[in-house]
C-alpha cells in the first residue's frame, strides 16, 4: 500500500515541481524580456528579480521538488528495490 503511494508521489512531486518552476521562469521571462533568466535564476544574478506572484511560484516549485526528493530517499531507504 504505501509503496504504492509512493510510487505515485514521487514522479508526481518531480513533474509538479518542475512545472511550477518553469511556469515562473516563464512569466519572468515574458515580462522582462531576459531570454538568458534561466541561467541567471541558478547564480542569483537576475536582473530585475522576481515579482511576488512570480516568486511565491518559483518557490512553491522549489519546495515541491524538494518534497519528491524527500519522498526518494525514503522510498530507497525503507522500501529498496534490487533488479
Amino acid at each position: 500500500m504505501i509503496m504504492q503511494l509512493l510510487s505515485f508521489l514521487e514522479p508526481a512531486a518531480f513533474t509538479v515541481g518542475i512545472l511550477l518552476t518553469l511556469t515562473a521562469l516563464f512569466k519572468y521571462t515574458q515580462r522582462t524580456q531576459d531570454y538568458q533568466s534561466i541561467w541567471r535564476v541558478l547564480v542569483n544574478k537576475l536582473k530585475n528579480g522576481f515579482n511576488i506572484a512570480e516568486f511565491k511560484i518559483y518557490r512553491m516549485g522549489i519546495l515541491i521538488l524538494m518534497f519528491g526528493l524527500v519522498l526518494r530517499l525514503i522510498n530507497q531507504i525503507f522500501f529498496p528495490s534490487y533488479w
